[in-house]
């Protein structure tokens, strides 16, 4: 997060004038609103939520005063309603004065009960989000209504963003932003409503109304946290005409100015000396992978903005950083080495959607580093990642681009690897002379992101989450396996060739994938590949479609057929599903398998693969159907039948 890295902006507030919070009110005589049939069978219903942000200014052109109003009505249908809304948190960070808060509630019977503002309590830190003004609802009861509105005065900010979307529907969602004659600016994402200009109390205002707002869902395969229905704003003092291209420069200059060194720190060039001793003929690509490693394996990267910790000297001293001043160590050393870098300041995509034409400070959250020539990334503050492709909740971003003389671009992050992530597995299959147990002798190659997953939990995790890491790899979801032989191959985090695979040789016996059936057997095959994801929601899909990041498994399984039997039940074992482009026709997923006998041998292979990270909503069904091929092969079973 590159909070006060950026630029310091400081408005101070002297007078007031007419603000339209003192005249906006809740009803005098409050009454129970009607909600339909299928809204009952909800947890808890949104009536209205209702937010209103109000600039105003003083005599002083530079000064801006900046107020806060929220107004909200719940109805609450179950126990499990109230659960969730029967306390009340008012955020305090960068409040001056929380102006005025009340709240009520209705029942059905009509009898209010207010708020006694003796019980508002104040914690602080909740959580690591700040200070909040917190209090519980009085006499909330299924079937009852909760109403709660607020204002704060805020210390003034440039910037602002609010998301409008929930976790349960709401019937009438508003934003009223009112600025007069103040430049100002606003925008909504993830929504067909727009803003209307309005006339509020005799100011210019934009107000954004929205109907029906769905919940917001938890669903795979989705980033639903920065799906949400949210606006962002700027609003600036009088006679301030301000472009997002003023921002971005700022920006660029201020970052640039401070982590890009104009000469090569001399214990940097010491460093730098120590790491290349003796190496020589070293590509740049090397050279790059040494001082990652080096870095990864002396410095400690902490998180707090403590001035030291952005101290090259300091840092270089003490090999201790924040996440903003280890890219000043990664900037000296690729200055020493004359190695082409350019800054990459983005948003980690299941938080934030980075949106290069407005500025926002709060989606400026994660650093990388782009090397051009190589075109691969460098993830400063990631210990698991080396020199390769951005980590995974990054790539499909859009990120500011910062070369070395502060010239800028925008560009989406994307992996310049299409096959970067794979699983190679070769299974062969054996069974005893009596069929009561079956052996699984593997071999797996797991390459990018999967690899850099594996090394991250052997090297940095409990004994526990090792263990359960094991039993991920030797066959999830067969219960009673026997682990029988467990060897993994290059564990080393620290890795000088480009997307080494991590290896894993095993030998499991299990009995409970095979089933008899009087003279035959029954095999569970398709318990080979693991566990797999099902998508079968009743609701409709609410979510855009995004992949951790692209993927690609290829299977072998090679089953041994025993002597004096026939297999039969086969044709469960072909599958072939796909989602093919629209422009070019090309299968960008698909799940396909099948099988050919050869000999006393069932020779079965699986491709699936996943050529992107993000797929069309209204495609849905076609994406889910690959998915759910692959769990219906996890439950394909084959009968060996007695000759």
């Amino acid at each position: 997060m590159i909070k006060n890295t950026l630029f310091v902006l400081l408005f101070v507030s002297t007078n007031c004038f007419s603000q339209y919070y003192k005249s906006y009110d809740w009803s005098e005589k409050p009454k129970m609103h009607s909600i339909t049939t299928q809204e009952e069978k909800e947890h808890s219903i949104g009536i209205l939520k209702k937010s209103i942000v109000e600039y105003t200014s003083s005599d002083q052109a530079s000064d801006l005063i900046q107020y806060e109003t929220t107004h909200t009505i719940t109805r609450v249908n179950d126990e499990k309603g109230i659960g969730q809304h029967n306390r009340v948190y008012i955020p305090m960070h960068d409040v001056k004065n929380l102006i005025d808060v009340k709240a009520r509630t209705i029942n059905l019977n009509g009898k209010v009960t207010l708020l006694n503002k003796d019980n508002i309590k104040e914690i602080n830190n909740v959580e690591e989000y700040g200070d909040f003004k917190i209090f519980a609802i009085e006499g909330v009861e299924k079937n009852s209504e909760i109403e709660v509105l607020y204002t704060v005065e805020k210390e003034a900010d440039l910037f602002g963003s609010e998301t409008l979307q929930s976790d349960y529907p709401i019937k009438a969602v508003q934003f009223l932003y009112v600025t007069g004659d103040l430049n100002s600016e606003i925008k909504a994402y993830r929504t067909n409503s727009k803003f209307e200009s309005v006339t509020t109390d005799g100011k210019a205002s934009k107000l954004l109304d929205i109907r029906n707002m769905p919940a917001m869902i938890e669903e795979e395969y989705a980033t639903p946290g920065a799906n949400k229905i949210a606006v962002v704003y700027q609003c600036f003092p009088k006679g301030q005409t301000i472009t997002q291209d003023m921002f971005w420069s700022n920006v660029v200059n201020n970052v640039g100015s401070k982590i890009i060194p104009e000469n090569t720190n001399s214990k940097a060039k010491a460093d730098l000396d120590a790491i290349m001793k003796d190496k020589k003929d070293l590509s740049n690509y090397e050279k790059i992978v040494l001082v990652d490693n080096f870095v990864k394996t002396n410095f400690t990267v902490v998180k707090n903005n403590n001035a030291e910790l952005s101290d090259i000297d300091y840092i270089l001293k003490n090999r201790s950083a924040s996440d903003f001043g280890i890219l000043k160590v990664y900037a000296n050393y690729f200055k020493g080495l004359g190695i082409k870098y350019e800054l990459v300041i983005t948003a980690n995509r299941f938080t934030y959607k980075f949106d290069p034409d407005f500025f926002i400070p709060n989606m400026l959250r994660d650093f990388l580093i782009y090397l051009p020539d190589e075109e691969k990334y460098v993830s400063p503050d990631r210990i698991e990642y080396r020199v390769g492709e951005a980590p995974f909740n990054m790539l499909g971003s859009y990120g500011l681009f910062i070369k070395e003389d502060f010239d800028y671009y925008f560009s989406k992050i994307v992996q310049s690897d299409p096959n970067y992530s794979t699983i190679k597995r070769i299974v062969d299959i054996t069974f005893n002379d009596d069929f009561e147990s079956a052996t699984l002798k593997q071999h797996q190659e797991h390459a990018g992101h999967w690899s850099v997953t594996s090394r991250a939990i052997l090297n940095l995790s409990t004994d526990q989450g090792i263990k359960e890491y094991k039993d991920y790899l030797t066959g999830s979801g067969i219960e009673d396996k026997v682990v029988e032989s467990y060897e993994v191959k290059n564990t080393e985090m620290n890795q000088m060739e480009y997307n080494i695979p991590f290896i894993v040789n095993s030998t499991i016996t299990s009995e409970s994938i095979i089933e008899d059936a009087g003279d035959s057997y029954l095999f569970q095959i398709g318990q080979v590949i693991g566990t797999q994801s099902e998508l079968y929601q009743e609701k409709e899909r609410v979510n855009p479609i995004e992949m951790t990041y692209p993927n690609q498994y290829d299977y072998t399984i090679t089953v041994e057929i025993p002597e004096g039997y026939t297999v039969e039940g086969l044709s469960s074992l072909n599958i072939d599903k796909s989602y093919k482009s629209n422009s070019t026709g090309e299968k960008i997923c698909k799940f396909e398998s099948s099988y050919k006998l050869e000999d006393n041998k069932l020779i079965v292979t699986i491709q699936e693969f996943y050529k992107s990270n993000e797929y069309a909503l209204n495609r849905y069904e076609e994406f889910r159907s690959v998915i759910n091929a692959a769990s219906d092969f996890n439950k394909a079973s084959i009968l060996f039948k007695a000759k």
